[in-house]
């Protein structure tokens, strides 16, 4: 399938014209995104909207690069390379990446349809380009993609004045977990990492047990009722999806179902949904504190 959209996208599409307009379009927005940023932290209403930006394409960067030093896959090769360049390293596609976190910053602060369509609209022609370009796989965009807008979210939150801020890191360890789930479909986690006597399973206790405690304290810890049984919803969600994700591990030739696995990121769960519990119960005792209930 990948190697349907990229011959697709970077041959069958290919015109002398759409050459020279997604050259254009990558290089101006290289040097728009992070001159939009600069330009709204000066501006006094729009510090904060600024500052978010810039933050997000520095940190969407790093962490594609980070995740590049991991990954070490390269660009595909036998493609039509438009521009004259090279790609080192290619997973996630860290233009993609800082453009989407950008558009999560645009569609979260201005809440408009037109606009959230041009950044969002413009974000996409940006992961099309790394394709188009013969420098990244149609993957390489797609972790990008889940990255960035991950990134992006964060940053508003945390640079701008929203309730319990730091909750919002829930997003980029959704995406850290994606991006992983996508290198191990892929084949291109490092092995060197998981060859340490019980690196998998405690990576496996560690990965999901932090979605879960991001998750409870985005939930506000609430319960589901399901007959006579109240779950976490913090708790339902990821194990839906584990379950779902180790079955279609056997349907992968790079991939095993392992029941163990599946203890580990169940135990690391509940571990995290305590932990988390105990956070939720001091910020409600330091709540009633500060309005003098107590």
């Amino acid at each position: 399938m990948e190697s349907f959209f990229l011959t697709l996208i970077n041959q069958n599409l290919s015109h002398p014209i759409l050459d020279q307009v997604v050259l254009g379009v990558t290089l101006a927005g290289l040097i728009f995104l992070p001159t939009l940023g600069l330009g709204l932290w000066i501006t006094d209403k729009q510090e904060r909207v600024g500052k978010a930006i810039l933050t997000a394409c520095v940190s969407s960067v790093v962490f594609a690069i980070a995740f590049q030093f991991l990954s070490l896959r390269t660009g595909p090769e036998d493609v039509r390379m438009v521009q004259g360049g090279f790609s080192l390293l290619a997973f996630p596609s860290g233009y993609t990446a800082m453009a989407f976190s950008v558009a999560m910053i645009v569609v979260l602060a201005y809440r408009r349809w037109h606009w959230s369509l041009l950044a969002v609209g413009g974000a996409v022609f940006i992961a099309f380009s790394r394709v188009y370009l013969g420098l990244h796989y149609p993957s390489d965009v797609f972790g990008g993609a889940v990255l960035g807008s991950a990134i992006g979210a964060a940053s508003y939150a945390i640079m701008g004045e929203v309730p319990n801020r730091w909750d919002w890191l829930l997003w980029p360890q959704i995406a850290l977990a994606a991006l992983v789930t996508e290198m191990a479909y892929l084949g291109i986690l490092p092995l060197y990492v998981v060859q340490w006597p019980y690196a998998d399973k405690v990576f496996h206790f560690l990965l999901f047990g932090a979605i879960v405690f991001w998750l409870n304290l985005w939930f506000r810890g609430r319960y589901v009722a399901i007959g006579k049984w109240s779950i976490p919803l913090a708790i339902l969600l990821p194990l839906a999806i584990v379950a779902m994700e180790e079955g279609a591990q056997s349907f992968s030739p790079l991939r095993t179902a392992d029941i163990t696995d599946f203890a580990f990121d169940l135990a690391g769960m509940f571990f995290f949904w305590w932990l988390s519990n105990k956070i939720l119960k001091a910020r409600s005792h330091q709540t009633a504190y500060n309005s003098g209930s107590l």
